[in-house]
């Protein structure tokens, strides 16, 4: 879709081509197919441009980000995207220890020039949450994304079943830590310099949509108090009052394949995984980009979800090509570790599925396929009209 020239002179050339080859040269110019092709690829490539220029665009300078929890999984996936797209980015542990050999992984993989620092933090705790905050602006000069991720499940058990201190952490993680990190980045954006708006990510998860989850009751009561979560405070971070105006918005990873999502999982579980899961490396590539967009808007209130209703119904459709993808028929993991797929043998492979989830281009190139199809078939159908009856 960016490349004009190539699109136009492509498409003239397919539209021609498959008109003659369906039998129809003799019947009508080719200049016709030729010419309305050339029109298409011309209104697709355009329609690039702008979506590109205007709807997809990036911030014109590296945003200063902050994630909570990023030292693994979907965290650290994160923060190697906006490494990547030139950002600059603090990722947090619950330890120091955490915190820096997640740096020392991200500067291995986004590159040595990657600007990441770690500190250590609990999000359940006011003090070190304010204590991140103000860690954050000393390290980067401000915040401009803030991404609540920090989360944990507790074990695969009824809420009956599950210990006290389990329920206690999965709230004062999941719900709490969101809470106090969100409180504190508003409070911190709110006066710091500059006129840009800052904005603040909270991630949802299993339960946010109100669907049941057994089995992981605490974490789907926190997950959904998530979702309730955004609709308020876009309200009460309208009504701050500071030189720069903050931005809430929800993101939703989806199912992916983490520790977090695997513990206490069962075989059937797994076997689901298979059809619904991505790779953390996956998701943030789709996520990332459009967090981006987002933040270039000065937008509010934005939920960007992976897992929509149409990408899960693509997936279960493409179930009998996907089984044994992540677990083999006794549970048993077939994938490659991390390490593996981004810089050993199946780097490539990840390339091309990072590329193919961060293009936002797919409605226009289902409409770009269709409007050629619909011409080719209108210029067929006419063609075939006009000839006359055999033996004429």
């Amino acid at each position: 879709m960016h490349r004009p020239v190539g699109l136009v002179m492509g498409s003239a050339w397919l539209l021609a081509t498959s008109v003659q080859l369906a039998g129809a040269a003799a019947l009508t110019p080719l200049w016709l197919p030729a010419i309305a092709g050339g029109l298409l690829g011309g209104l697709a490539s355009a329609a690039g441009v702008v979506g590109a220029r205007r709807l997809w665009r990036a911030p014109a300078t590296p945003l200063r980000v902050v994630i909570t929890g990023g030292s693994s999984g979907i965290g650290k996936a994160l923060a190697r995207e906006f490494l990547r797209c030139g950002d600059r980015v603090v990722v947090t542990s619950r330890s120091e220890a955490g915190a820096q050999r997640a740096v020392q992984q991200l500067r291995q993989e986004a590159g040595p020039g990657a600007d990441v620092q770690g500190v250590a933090c609990d999000v359940g705790d006011a003090a070190s949450v304010e204590a991140l905050m103000a860690a954050a602006q000393e390290k980067l000069g401000g915040i401009d994304v803030l991404v609540n991720n920090a989360g944990y499940s507790g074990s695969f058990k009824s809420l009956v079943q599950l210990p006290p201190e389990q329920v206690e952490q999965v709230v004062r993680t999941n719900l709490l830590g969101s809470l106090l990190a969100t409180r504190a980045g508003m409070r911190a954006m709110a006066v710091q310099p500059g006129g840009a708006p800052g904005h603040i990510f909270n991630l949802e998860g299993a339960g946010s949509d109100g669907i049941a989850t057994p089995q992981y009751a605490a974490y789907g009561a926190t997950k959904a108090a998530i979702a309730q979560l955004l609709r308020t405070l876009q309200h009460e971070a309208a009504a701050l009052e500071g030189p720069s105006p903050v931005c809430v918005h929800n993101l939703s990873p989806g199912m992916v394949l983490t520790d977090l999502l695997l513990e206490g999982a069962t075989l059937q579980n797994k076997q689901v995984f298979n059809i619904l899961c991505e790779h953390p490396e996956t998701v943030a590539a789709f996520l990332v980009p459009r967090a981006r967009s987002v933040a270039a808007h000065r937008a509010s209130g934005a939920a960007i979800r992976y897992l929509t209703p149409g990408r899960a119904l693509l997936k279960l459709l493409a179930a009998p090509f996907t089984m044994g993808r992540y677990f083999d028929a006794e549970g048993c993991p077939v994938y490659l570790p991390e390490s593996e797929r981004l810089s050993g043998r199946h780097a490539r492979l990840t390339q091309r599925l990072q590329k193919r989830a961060a293009r936002r281009s797919g409605s226009l190139q289902l409409a770009y396929s269709l409007s050629m199809a619909l011409s080719f078939f209108l210029i067929v159908s006419d063609a075939l009209a006009k000839a006359p009856p055999p033996g004429q």
